[in-house]
């Protein structure tokens, strides 16, 4: 128990402070004219688009055909990553299956895509009855479990 409130306090600190360390912009738009081409170009439809920066890096928050979505900008206009929330049906079909052989007694409670250089991962949070599983796919099938959290 004083394992699970120290994750959740330490959770709780960083995400603070990660709040405090973006500056948030009301409305749709932001000052950057190469962030902003460069956002209209790649994500042609997106609504309800809120952003951030930090001194080196813009972040916008978005909805993409019913998906939240977040892209991840340099100075320059450069798209750097991007995530999302997908469905166990927009994984690869390697990698649902390597999952379910491997944790057949879990059912998937989230899956996060993140998207860099060219290259995709997964964060896929698993639940049983007794704990928590957080895995890391790749696009290849191969998986590693990053944490497992008992519940309370």
């Amino acid at each position: 128990m004083k394992k699970l409130i120290a994750i959740l306090t330490f959770a709780a600190v960083l995400t603070s402070s990660a709040a405090f360390a973006f500056d948030p912009f009301d409305g749709a738009t932001i000052d950057n004219k190469k962030v902003m081409e460069s956002f209209n170009k790649e994500f042609v439809g997106a609504a309800d688009v809120s952003w951030y920066h930090t001194a080196d890096k813009y972040v916008a928050k978005f909805t993409m055909k019913s998906s939240k979505v977040t892209a991840h900008f340099d100075k320059e206009g450069n798209l750097l990553a991007t995530s999302r929330y997908i469905t166990d049906t927009e994984l690869p079909l390697n990698v649902i299956t390597r999952m379910m052989k491997k944790y057949p007694d879990q059912k998937i409670h989230s899956i996060v895509e993140y998207d860099s250089q060219g290259s995709t991962t997964y964060v896929i949070t698993l639940e049983s009855d007794t704990h928590w599983t957080i895995l890391k796919a790749e696009s290849n099938g191969n998986l590693t479990r990053m944490k497992k959290l008992e519940k309370a």
